[in-house]
This record gives structure tokens, sequence and C-alpha cells, in this order.
């Protein structure tokens, strides 16, 4: 039962999410998270962008209001991703949601800085470092323009309940 709610608790924040910014045109130029939005959970990773192609892995759902992916390129029927900070594939646009902490509405945004920028994730374990590496991204992505920064200094990207961090000194605001 635990598993069950749990599973409709993370498509409802998905859901959310993906309704959200649906509507907006992503650009890999810009980070863009991503996750599944089929009715199974995941959306197969391809070595090229065919039905038929060979299966890589997979991009699963949201997991705490967050995507597990990021966009590499953006095609009309298929995206090129990057999942698990390993695995680069193709996947079908249909069951493809993101996320985007850009507006473009002129606000100072965060640009990386480095060839190969890092991003981190929470480590909810009561030991080891306070964030985890959760992928990167080239030098001059946009990161974002929705962003604050923390005593420690990292810069935040907010979700529903997990959060993106970025080193102060590994991107520079624009």
């Amino acid at each position: 039962m635990k598993r069950i709610m749990f599973l409709f608790a993370t498509l409802f924040v998905c859901g959310a999410l993906w309704s959200q910014t649906k509507m907006k045109t992503v650009s890999p130029s810009e980070l863009t998270v991503v996750f599944a939005t089929s009715d199974d959970g995941f959306l197969n990773v391809r070595e090229r962008p065919s039905s038929k192609a060979k299966i890589l892995g997979t991009l699963p759902l949201c997991f705490h209001g967050l995507g597990r992916g990021i966009l590499l390129e953006s095609g009309e029927r298929w995206s090129k991703v990057r999942v698990d900070n390993s695995i680069e594939g193709w996947v079908y646009n249909k069951y493809l949601g993101y996320q985007s902490w850009y507006e473009g509405n002129g606000k100072p945004k965060l640009i990386a800085k480095l060839a190969y920028t890092p991003l981190y994730t929470d480590n909810y374990a009561d030991d080891g470092p306070k964030y985890l590496p959760f992928g990167t991204v080239p030098k001059g992505t946009i990161i974002a323009d929705e962003y604050e920064l923390l005593d420690d200094g990292y810069y935040v990207l907010k979700t529903g309940h997990d959060y993106i961090f970025i080193k102060k000194e590994d991107v520079i605001i624009e």
C-alpha cells in the first residue's frame, strides 16, 4: 500500500511540474532536467532516434519532484539526454517532461563557467558529503535566472521537493 501511495504522490508532483513546463520551448543551451511521463514509469533511452534502436538504459519518473536526466539535444520527435551522468541516448518526446529554471525575463542569470560544470543534489543520508553529484553541463550553459545564494557558497535551484546546487565559483552572473 505504501508503494502505491508513493507512486501516486510521485505521479502527482511530476504531473504538476510537467503541466507547468510543457508549454515552454526548451533549448539545450539552458539547463533542462528531464523525466519520463509514461504510464509505466520510465522511458527507454536508445542508441539512436528510432524505436528499433538498442536500449541503453531508462529515464525514470521524477523523484522527489526532480527529473533524473539532462537534455543534450532537442528534436521534433526525439531528444538526446544524459541519464545517471553516464548514459547518453535518445528518448521519444511524446513521453518526455522537463524542468528549467530559466525564464528569460531579464533577471541576472547563472551561466556555467567550467568546461564540465558540476551540478549537485541533496544527500539525504546522515553520513557522507552534504551534496552528491547530479550531472554536468558545458561551459556557457544558462543554468537559471530563478535561484538563491546559500550561506555555504552554493546557489540553489528549487523544485517541489528536491533541489539542484551549483558552487558559486563554478558560475558567472550575467
